[in-house]
């Protein structure tokens, strides 16, 4: 399972995700892609510099079952304790 959301995400880029995710509301794409995709789209938004504030939370086999990745300068940030992502309120 892949969630990505976007503070401002700009028509193309959500175009380009709505092949792949639903969009339960502006900004927020659900799906279930292989790693390569789930890669090549998060290059995609990471690249595009008006999409600014993204996260990324994805399926991985670890204690949390989930990791997360941030792009652009999102309001929150990704701490990282003894392999545990907690999120921290700037």
């Amino acid at each position: 399972m892949v969630v990505i959301a976007m503070d401002n995400a700009p028509r193309n880029i959500r175009g380009e995700l709505t092949k792949w995710f639903l969009e339960l509301k502006p900004g927020v794409f659900v799906g279930n892609v292989n790693t390569r995709i789930r890669e090549l789209l998060w290059e995609r938004v990471c690249t595009t510099p008006s999409a600014d504030g993204a996260v990324m939370i994805y399926s991985c086999n670890n204690e949390q079952g989930f990791a997360m990745i941030l792009a652009g300068t999102p309001k929150r940030s990704i701490v990282d304790l003894d392999g545990i992502q907690l999120v921290k309120i700037e």
